[in-house]
């Protein structure tokens, strides 16, 4: 018996008993869009009209009848070849996808799962191992390459939702079973898939620090921070930057002298310049500076750094990267030492200045920074733009 498995993921392949089909109709963009239509309505009747439509748009200078006639007659000699006679059917007013013998076709199967998994609580092995199958059924985006583009992508962003969905599900259950080694496989999966979901990349951090794994969950966390601001544009999430001070209190999970504490604090220099920090811990930074300003009666002053290029071209994700960096290298270096500095968003940052008593001072700061800003050449397409408020106590 004939063993035909159907994959619509990344790109159609109709795999007969391990052989591509569809490796010869590539060529052929009408056929693959015929094909293609066909198998996404699989079982189901689709008129004449309808395909017409979908292949050749608002073509009137054909006969489309005729024309869809001759494409199918061509594309089934095509499947005829590897002895898929009854592949195409044909109905009252149009076609149907129909092969005589059960056929697999991915994207069915893992709504299947889905449906199947919906509501279960506990990983029983049989559920345990619709989980693991559905993960090995998608494998990117529905026919990424596909001419019938405005057609599949709606199809697409369902089968994606659908795909974060169910391996959200799936970790919930791990995280109830306390099998962390098992969430950070699931999520590295996942992640190769769509490296940008919020919620995925906070459970492999978390997953990385409760299993003692805190360098590699800070490096989990930059690159996540750094795909946001960078290729998404978005500052990441507030649960995101908050696991930061999570992975500062993972470091130091064992109890200690206060002995051991000083002579800790003591060793080394602090760095010259301002501080950098996380948002979540310029958070802190803040409440902190308030308490001593509401204490001491003294006033601070807040900036918000802006880098934009002068032509309002948007910045590739590459470019955002190296001018940020510029960027925060010259603050760095301009700044005090008592300077907070964080990255707030993609091209800002955001910056307290306690040495700051007065607006005239902030605007002096301020300047300095510019000009080393755009005393690197680098930096002459940009525009550097800074706007300085004092802060005032509650």
């Amino acid at each position: 018996m004939k063993n035909l498995d159907i994959n619509v993921f990344s790109e159609l392949n109709i795999l007969l008993n391990g052989v591509d089909v569809v490796e010869p109709i590539r060529a052929s963009k009408r056929k693959m869009a015929l094909l293609e239509y066909l198998i996404l309505n699989n079982q189901r009747p689709v008129s004449v009209a309808r395909l017409a439509e979908v292949i050749w748009g608002e073509d009137e200078e054909i006969n489309v009848e005729n024309a869809l006639k001759t494409l199918v007659s061509r594309l089934r000699k095509d499947l005829e070849e590897y002895e898929l006679d009854g592949a195409i059917v044909t109905v009252p007013s149009g076609y149907m996808w129909g092969p005589e013998q059960p056929t697999q076709i991915d994207a069915f199967r893992m709504e299947e799962i889905s449906e199947a998994v919906s509501n279960v609580e506990t990983l029983k092995p049989y559920v345990r191992d619709q989980f693991e199958e559905f993960l090995s059924l998608y494998t990117g985006d529905l026919l990424p390459n596909s001419s019938l583009d405005k057609w599949i992508a709606p199809k697409s962003y369902y089968y994606h939702d659908l795909y974060l969905k169910t391996v959200h599900q799936y970790i919930e259950l791990l995280k109830k079973e306390k099998e962390y080694g098992e969430i950070i496989r699931v999520c590295k999966i996942a992640l190769d898939i769509d490296p940008f979901d919020s919620m995925i990349n906070l459970e492999l951090m978390s997953a990385l620090l409760k299993t003692g794994k805190s360098k590699e969950a800070l490096e989990q966390y930059q690159n996540t921070t750094n795909l946001q601001y960078t290729h998404l544009g978005l500052k990441p999430s507030e649960e995101i930057l908050n696991f930061y001070k999570e992975l500062i209190k993972g470091e130091k999970s064992s109890e200690a002298e206060i002995e051991e504490i000083c002579k800790e604090l003591r060793r080394g220099m602090p760095d010259p310049g301002a501080f950098v920090c996380e948002y979540a811990i310029f958070k802190d930074v803040y409440h902190l500076q308030m308490r001593n300003l509401k204490r001491m009666g003294t006033a601070m002053f807040l900036a918000l750094v802006d880098v934009r290029r002068m032509d309002n071209k948007e910045m590739e994700a590459l470019e955002i990267k190296q001018v940020m960096a510029r960027t925060l290298d010259v603050m760095r270096e301009s700044l005090r030492q008592g300077d907070t500095i964080s990255r707030y968003s993609p091209l800002q940052y955001v910056v307290l200045l306690p040495s700051v008593t007065s607006s005239v001072t902030g605007r002096t700061v301020i300047e300095r920074v510019k000009r080393l800003f755009y005393s690197n050449s680098k930096n002459a397409k940009y525009i550097f733009s800074c706007k300085v408020v004092p802060l005032e106590m509650d």
